[in-house]
C-alpha cells in the first residue's frame, strides 16, 4: 500500500474529556482478525480473514494501535481508555 500525502489533512485522535491528539500513521500490518480478538459486527467472520491494522504515534511519541475493523477507534499503549480517529 503506498501512502499518499494529501496537504492539509490532519489526523487526530479524541480521548478522554474530548482531548485532541495529533497522530501520524506509522505502520500498518495484515492481522487475522481471529487472532487480534478485534468484535466484527458485520457478519460471522471466517478463520484466516485478514485485515489491515495501523499504528499511529502522537507528537511525544506515544503509539496508539487499532482495536477495531473500520480503524476509527484506537488505544494507546498502556491504556485500556479507546480514542476516536478524526480527520480535519
Amino acid at each position: 500500500m503506498r501512502n499518499l500525502a494529501v496537504k492539509g489533512v490532519q489526523l487526530y485522535l479524541v480521548g478522554p474529556g474530548q482531548e485532541r491528539r495529533p497522530v501520524r500513521r506509522i505502520a500498518t500490518e495484515l492481522a487475522d482478525i481471529k487472532t487480534m480478538g478485534i468484535p466484527a459486527r458485520s457478519a460471522p467472520v471466517a478463520a484466516n480473514t485478514l485485515i489491515e491494522i495501523s499504528t499511529l504515534a502522537d507528537d511525544q511519541g506515544n503509539l496508539a494501535r487499532q482495536i477495531d475493523c473500520e480503524g476509527f477507534r484506537y488505544k494507546f499503549k498502556g491504556s485500556e481508555i479507546p480514542w476516536s480517529l478524526v480527520v480535519g
